[in-house]
């Protein structure tokens, strides 16, 4: 699995749980319209979809050489995720009575940090430091970061749609990534416990390692000095977001670019801890 499609697969359903967590908790559902659900709720499956889809070959290789690894069970969990979030999608589209698809999506949620456990137990197995506890804890790190920016951009977004919305909802949504900026710079502290790729192996082993890692990301803590400094950017975007969603009006319109850069910065914090998810110490 210490390849770039398990930790691309990572990114993606971290994401798409992160974002299904805060579409049907109480930050936005109830007090906006129910087709921002719709929204947030079809990209979350999308991304669901799309990590299903990318683990498909790191789990299938782990399965052949142990049939009985419990990773076999993360796809299972994600389709059933995906599944969940559709149906939740579909009710609440239908303007149904809200509860259904709220039930639907607090269950795919649970299904989509369930699909995270076979993971930490697979890190484990293979000497990761901390052992599950802290598998378990990285991967929940990086579900707050990726998740929250990630519906932040949407809901600034939805600004353009429901125009009479007041701005309470994206001040309590700036906060929140305030708050995951912690959940970011644990995630990279405590990925610094495992070694960079490639580290300790020799020979044939570390050729076909350098082939699938860019140089940069094999020098010693250099995934650490990258987490860390891009992180710093978004310390600084999301205090810039308290200050435009607290004044309102056209601000959250420059909020919503500040959250686009935040958009592609997160995936570059997290692919940079990550990268050490799976190579044992």
């Amino acid at each position: 699995m210490a390849n770039p499609a398990a930790v691309l697969a990572l990114v993606l359903a971290m994401t798409a749980v992160g974002a299904s967590l805060l579409t049907w908790t109480r930050p936005t559902f109830g007090t906006v319209r129910p087709g921002f659900e719709v929204l947030v709720g079809s990209t979350v499956a999308l991304l669901g979809w799309a990590a299903y889809g990318t683990f498909s070959t790191p789990v299938a290789r782990v399965l052949e050489v142990d049939p009985s690894s419990p990773v076999g069970a993360t796809r299972w969990f994600l389709l059933a995720f995906v599944g969940l979030n559709v149906a939740a999608v579909v009710l609440r589209a239908l303007r149904l009575t809200p509860a259904v698809p709220r039930v639907l999506g607090l269950a795919g949620t649970v299904v989509g940090l369930a699909a995270l456990w076979p993971l930490a137990v697979l890190r484990a197995e293979g000497g990761g430091a901390g052992g599950v506890t802290q598998g378990v804890i990285e991967l929940l790190l990086g579900t707050a970061l990726l998740g929250s920016i990630w519906f932040g951009m949407l809901l600034g977004h939805w600004y353009l749609v429901e125009r009479r919305l007041t701005n309470r909802p994206m001040v309590v949504v700036a906060w929140i990534n305030v708050a995951v900026i912690g959940a970011g710079l644990a995630s990279v502290l405590l990925s610094w416990r495992n070694p960079a790729p490639c580290a300790g192996l020799e020979g044939a082993a570390f050729q076909q390692c350098s082939l699938l890692f860019t140089p940069i990301l094999r020098i010693g803590s250099m995934t650490i000095v990258l987490g860390l400094g891009v992180l710093s950017l978004l310390a600084l975007i999301a205090g810039f977001n308290v200050k435009l969603a607290r004044e309102g009006g056209r601000s959250i319109q420059a909020a919503t670019g500040m959250f686009y850069l935040a958009v592609i910065l997160a995936p570059a914090v997290e692919f940079a801890a990550k990268v050490r998810f799976f190579t044992a110490g």
